[in-house]
């Protein structure tokens, strides 16, 4: 059986979409993660399959061609919510081109549920993990007569043209018999990844904390399922062997347990790697110590991204962030600057609560702490979430529900919700304080300081900023650039 695996466009990072020719792909990190382990799963199972990243082919035509060419039984599509608006138009480009059934997964269905096919003419769509949900699937709809009702994680149309959601499929815990992600299958070469040789990678699923506004919880569950340190250095070993030189680790807690993380920098000394590694994402600053923070640094990493959120403790709070303390942030900061390791920290403008005042907190104390830069984000209530439900009775929603998805970002200076304590121009003054304190560090982060400061001035002047934007994501050596200094900051 043949299955196609697409990925559509995601939006720019720095806020609105960049319209690029037919042909002429946008910038991106690397292969969708999801995409390349579900790709690797299924070939172990027997299945025949081919990616598709729309983001870096942006060629319609090419789609086409690989639908005639390979013939497949099935095409998957993933979406996060912030790219949804893209993924409805890849799955009706894909519908113009051939009546083979069409299925989506991914964080938006998790958040969202059945609400996929009032807005998309998808034919299926799986919740959750999509491993052994998808398998089933296969072997399931390749009968004459498919029995779709026992199938966990399954979205699908009865006789009738009803909707039904099955019961939802239980969270994977033994992750070590996973295969490696399937990267061969999509063009590594037009990745920014390739020319930096830097990979991504997980060593664990799932988070136990509760954050309000978080939706991995709806995807992974509140859990914190993981690999053996032995088998996740193996994986690191496999592809150092192949020439890749650097690795991001994108757990969403990376430091749950301690002494498993310090195991896995031991095992990387035992075994002589000399490697480089990043942490963006799965740091918490009540989840390290000297000892941790050194066992990184000695084992190859080089940063480590915090994520703190706010600078009010009432928010904090409000949140569920579990932070008792800002000296908590400084001490990690310092202690991970000792270590000898670069950092940065996660802010989310926006939360329940949330003033010009507490807004302004976390702006000074941004300045203040002695990162080398700070993330600043425009708060996104995702469907599914306790924050989701917060705006619904206490704010008033700027953008049309059924459309804010399709057009805002985490990246965009355009609030989707105000209150009366936090109105929407109050909102967009300090988001745009946040993306200029962010731009101006991580120019001079990436640039250095004299050369990132200069830089940074250009993007500051409107017409100019836009005509630059679009260049780098067309022009080879200065569209990686931008890719790197873009890619980094998510959290």
């Amino acid at each position: 059986m043949n299955v196609l695996l697409c990925n559509p466009k995601e939006k720019s990072m720095f806020g609105d979409d960049i319209d690029l020719p037919d042909g002429i792909g946008g910038s991106s990190g690397h292969p969708n993660m999801g995409l390349a382990a579900l790709s690797s799963y299924l070939k172990q199972k027997g299945f025949q399959v081919q990616c598709y990243d729309h983001q870096i082919e942006n060629s319609l035509l090419k789609l086409n061609e690989i639908i005639k060419n390979f013939k497949p039984d099935l095409i998957g599509l993933t979406s996060f919510s912030y790219s949804y608006i893209h993924a409805i138009d890849l799955v009706d480009a894909i519908k113009s081109f051939t009546d083979v059934p069409v299925v989506i997964g991914g964080p938006h269905v998790s958040a969202t549920k059945g609400e996929v096919f009032e807005n998309s003419k998808v034919d299926f769509a799986i919740k959750g993990e999509g491993e052994h949900t998808f398998e089933e699937f296969l072997n399931e709809i390749q009968k004459p007569e498919p029995n779709f009702a026992g199938i966990q994680g399954l979205f699908w149309r009865n006789n009738n043209g009803e909707i039904v959601e099955n019961c939802s499929r239980p969270f994977i815990y033994d992750l070590d018999p996973f295969p490696y992600p399937d990267f061969d299958a999509f063009p590594m070469e037009k990745y920014a990844c390739y020319q930096s040789r830097s990979l991504p990678i997980i060593s664990s699923r799932g988070c136990p904390y509760a954050c309000t506004f978080c939706s991995v919880i709806l995807t992974q569950g509140r859990n914190f399922r993981k690999r053996s340190p032995e088998d996740f250095v193996d994986e690191m070993e496999y592809w150092h062997k192949r020439g890749w030189e650097r690795f991001e680790i994108d757990d969403d807690c990376y430091s749950c347990d301690m002494k498993r993380a310090i195991k896995i920098s031991e095992e990387i000394i035992k075994r002589g790697l000399k490697i480089k590694y990043d942490i963006y994402n799965g740091i918490r600053v009540d989840r390290v110590s000297p000892e941790l923070l050194q066992s990184l640094r000695d084992s190859g990493c080089s940063l480590v991204s915090f994520g703190l959120e706010s600078a009010n403790l009432k928010i904090l709070r409000n949140i569920k962030k579990s932070i008792k303390s800002l000296d908590q942030v400084t001490d990690a900061v310092k202690w991970a600057k000792d270590a000898g390791l670069k950092t940065s920290v996660n802010f989310i403008i926006g939360h329940q609560g949330e003033t010009m005042e507490t807004a302004r907190e976390s702006l000074e104390f941004a300045r203040s702490l002695e990162a080398d830069f700070v993330n600043f984000y425009n708060l996104v209530p995702y469907p599914g979430t306790e924050t989701y439900e917060w705006v619904k009775k206490n704010a008033r929603m700027l953008v049309p529900e059924e459309d804010y998805l399709r057009h805002i970002s985490y990246r965009d200076n355009e609030p989707i919700f105000e209150t009366d304590e936090f109105t929407a121009s109050e909102r967009r003054q300090v988001i745009k304080e946040g993306f200029q304190l962010y731009e101006q560090k991580v120019l001079k982060f990436r640039l250095g300081k004299v050369l990132g400061y200069l830089a940074y001035f250009p993007l500051r002047i409107a017409p100019l900023g836009k005509w630059l934007k679009k260049a780098m994501n067309q022009q080879g050596i200065v569209r990686r650039s931008f890719i790197l200094l873009s890619q980094k900051s998510r959290s």
